[in-house]
């Protein structure tokens, strides 16, 4: 099992390169960063500071959507960043959450596997020098691209649509589905359903978890810390059919969803969250609770890495570098 880091990028950027500069001394192999513009510092110039600063850990966004940044736009923007940080590039791509509910625009509605498709194929063409059609009809190319630039796109989803879509069009799948080995393994058989209409396995595919974290010598602490996180998993489908009594409270979750608290662990409405969807949706607890959960989706096999997600921090919750340190100490090193 390897280990990557997501970072929620709406503290200063001097901050988040400290924290890629540190992630990568610990051992994490990849720093993805948030795409939420009104409510994050802006992507590219923040991963750029981080390619800059660091010299052996991947860089990419986790995740950038369709709705906010053109395909063509990101194409010039990651291949540019490859000739900063060659090799070291990876690129996360999906329908968006606070990203869309901050212009207006549900989960929902963002969620369309066309427009998905469109951009990932496009993007694709334009890294291997070849041409994508604009909306327009006109014929792009990314006219000062010397060479291909193999760049991973790895395509993210949650709910059955999206992780079929993810198995058919990435490289990679990021998984924002739980931690819950029986909710993976209907996730995974989603993503094996969309790679062999590309006639490929699952083995085919670095199939990564991303995972609401905190992990606290405090459990309750770090379980409160999480719940925010917990909360914007949970307005997203899963592969699987929940309760009655979940599906009311995920309706709840999202009636009081505020897109503007998305980044900060003292959200209002991580109060509506229950310890269950702490245990289904999250690594959460102790070092040992934490370890002992590792160990739970390590029995899922076909999971190559799980990306930590810390929350930002708000008063009196965990720093972000806390949570890094103690994961790495603690739960890696053991393993």
């Amino acid at each position: 099992m390897r280990f990557d880091v997501g970072i929620v990028n709406n503290q200063p950027v001097p901050d988040v390169v400290r924290q890629a500069q540190l992630a990568e001394s610990l051992g994490y192999e990849t720093v993805w960063i948030t795409d939420s513009h009104l409510i994050c510092r802006e992507l590219w110039v923040t991963l750029t500071a981080c390619a800059l600063a660091t010299t052996r850990v991947k860089l990419g966004p986790g995740v950038t959507v369709p709705h906010t940044r053109h395909w063509s736009v990101a194409a010039s923007a990651i291949a540019t960043l490859d000739e900063l940080a060659p090799g070291r590039l990876v690129l996360g791509i999906g329908t968006g959450g606070s990203s869309a509910e901050t212009m207006g625009v549900s989960v929902q509605g963002a969620a369309r596997v066309a427009t998905l498709e469109t951009m990932t194929t496009s993007i694709r063409r334009l890294l291997t020098g070849g041409g994508a059609p604009l909306e327009s009809g006109v014929e792009s190319r990314l006219a000062w691209l010397g060479e291909a630039r193999k760049i991973p796109i790895y395509v993210a989803g949650s709910g059955p649509r999206m992780l079929e879509a993810a198995g058919r069009l990435g490289d990679g799948a990021i998984m924002y589905t739980g931690t819950d080995p029986a909710i993976l393994e209907a996730g995974l058989a989603c993503v094996a359903r969309g790679a062999a209409q590309q006639q490929r396995r699952l083995a085919d595919l670095d199939v990564v978890l991303w995972t609401p974290t905190a992990i606290d010598r405090d459990r309750a602490r770090a379980r409160d810390h999480v719940r925010g996180r917990v909360a914007s998993a949970m307005r997203h489908p899963l592969p699987v059919t929940l309760s009655p009594e979940d599906q009311a409270a995920v309706r709840r979750l999202r009636d009081a969803y505020d897109s503007y608290q998305h980044a900060t662990a003292g959200s209002r409405h991580r109060a509506l969250v229950p310890d269950r969807f702490v245990d289904m949706l999250a690594l959460a607890g102790t070092p040992d609770e934490v370890r002992e959960q590792v160990q739970r989706v390590m029995s899922v096999p076909a999971i190559a890495r799980i990306i930590i997600l810390p929350q930002n921090p708000g008063q009196g919750f965990l720093e972000r570098e806390a949570i890094l340190r103690m994961f790495a100490d603690e739960v890696m090193a053991r393993l």
